[in-house]
């Protein structure tokens, strides 16, 4: 609170900003001075980054316990979050790319949407155009993220170091199966969204009239971050139940039997001739 009191004074809009954070003071703020902006744009980069990084760690832990079926211990989860730590790191950095070209293609939607109608009185089909550049953005983006989660778990339970080749054959794999990998995809999204929806209506129902109502409220917001750990567990799952259904059988190894010794024919002995008595 020290930076907008120090750059609003005692106007009415810094007393305002006590009740919450209006996202315009900040656009003001960047826009007149950017210096006040930097050390909270600074900090909230790197608190990103850090959580980031986190979740990245904890990953590979979890695709490890999973992946590899065994029962869930410390020393395996830990295990498998120093292993794959690297890994998913490049994976992250490669799949930048496949974020950045969806972007892209939204930008040039959004374009085209311009040229089209960009110079008309009615505002009625950008905005239906807007619609269709945002549902296009938030599939594409939903794909990367669905190569990402294939390509990471491909690469812990293959125990491979080739982040390239585990994207393109996510992407690969998801190209030949969409019915069974977007449907899982999109039905573990639609549990998200019906969590998310029981957590917004319980919480706007509730009035915060009473310490018991507050306390309540409380409880509701706890399991409110369980419920959303749980769907996040839930994703890693069942997306690494489905890639091992989905993987080739390893070829059978037959076991023959080690070989019997050879025998020896036994040498027929000749008769012995017996002297004549005397």
């Amino acid at each position: 609170m020290t930076v907008p009191f120090s750059s609003l004074g005692r106007s009415t809009w810094a007393e305002a900003m006590w009740g919450g954070l209006d996202p315009s003071w900040i656009v003001e703020l960047i826009a007149h001075s950017a210096l006040p902006g930097l050390p909270i744009l600074a900090a909230l980069v790197g608190l990103a980054s850090l959580a980031r990084i986190l979740q990245l760690f904890l990953l590979g832990g979890t695709l490890q316990t999973f992946g590899s079926g065994e029962p869930f211990t410390a020393s395996v989860f830990f295990a498998g979050c120093g292993r794959n730590f690297w890994r998913i790191v490049r994976l992250t950095l490669f799949s930048l790319l496949f974020a950045a070209a969806s972007g892209a293609i939204a930008g040039g939607i959004n374009m085209a949407g311009a040229k089209l109608w960009g110079e008309g009185n009615e505002a009625t089909p950008l905005i239906r155009w807007s619609w269709l550049t945002y549902t296009a953005f938030a599939v594409l983006l939903g794909l990367c993220s669905l190569a990402f989660d294939y390509a990471a778990i491909r690469l812990v339970v293959a125990d491979s170091r080739k982040a390239v080749r585990a994207y393109l054959g996510a992407c690969r794999m998801i190209w030949r199966t969409p019915g069974r990998t977007i449907g899982l995809y999109v039905m573990i999204w639609l549990i998200v969204l019906l969590a998310l929806g029981a957590y917004l209506g319980i919480s706007q129902v509730l009035p915060q009239t009473s310490m018991a109502l507050v306390l309540l409220l409380f409880l509701v917001r706890q399991c409110a971050i369980v419920a959303k750990s749980w769907t996040r567990l839930l994703f890693y799952s069942s997306q690494c139940a489905m890639y091992a259904d989905m993987r080739p059988p390893a070829p059978a190894v037959i076991h023959e039997p080690p070989p019997e010794p050879e025998t020896q024919p036994a040498t027929e002995l000749e008769p012995v001739e017996t002297p004549p008595e005397s």
